[in-house]
């Protein structure tokens, strides 16, 4: 137990990599593979779903077929960012304490389609402070292969580096 601004919390938020990374905004990037993968093992074994997408070779329309197709969006789903919006809104569930969604090599994907992926961070991290209303936590990860992507603001702040890489020397290897 710990105490945050005089509230009691369950964990220690030194060792809960949600609440550091939301701390910071809803949206993470990493660029170190293993890292991510340390990570990601953390939050499934603390009751997170993970939904892990490579993007390396996406459009538009293979974003949206992929996406349905991994988090397992209803038929109906419009393949549209409104859908998208509705249908992430939809899985907030009691079954888990969050939902983490990981974009692989995502530096790929913004360099064919920056609108799209930008607009998907951007109704991601919306969606973060609508379900943190709902004591629910959801998550973005970025993964890049490129260590010097910088993201505009989304949703209105700036996603940042994990706290490992945080620091350019620990992104870039010589």
């Amino acid at each position: 137990m710990s105490k945050l601004g005089g509230i009691q919390t369950d964990m220690d938020t030194n060792q809960d990599i949600a609440f550091q990374i939301l701390a910071d905004g809803p949206i993470a990037m990493y660029h170190t593979v293993g890292i991510l993968d340390k990570d990601l093992q953390w939050f499934r074994t603390n009751n997170y779903s993970v939904y892990d997408l490579d993007t390396k070779n996406w459009s538009g329309g293979q974003a949206h077929a992929d996406i349905k197709k991994s988090l397992d969006f209803p038929d109906y789903y419009g393949e549209n960012m409104a859908a998208f919006n509705d249908c992430l809104g939809d899985m907030i569930s009691p079954d888990h304490k969050g939902v983490v969604l990981v974009f692989r090599h995502f530096d790929n994907f913004l360099k064919a389609d920056k609108k799209f992926g930008l607009d998907l961070l951007d109704i991601i991290a919306e969606q973060s402070r609508q379900w943190l209303l709902n004591r629910q936590r959801l998550i973005g990860i970025v993964q890049s292969d490129d260590p010097w992507l910088t993201i505009e603001k989304i949703g209105g702040t700036s996603p940042i580096w994990n706290r490992q890489e945080w620091l350019n020397k620990d992104r870039v290897k010589e």
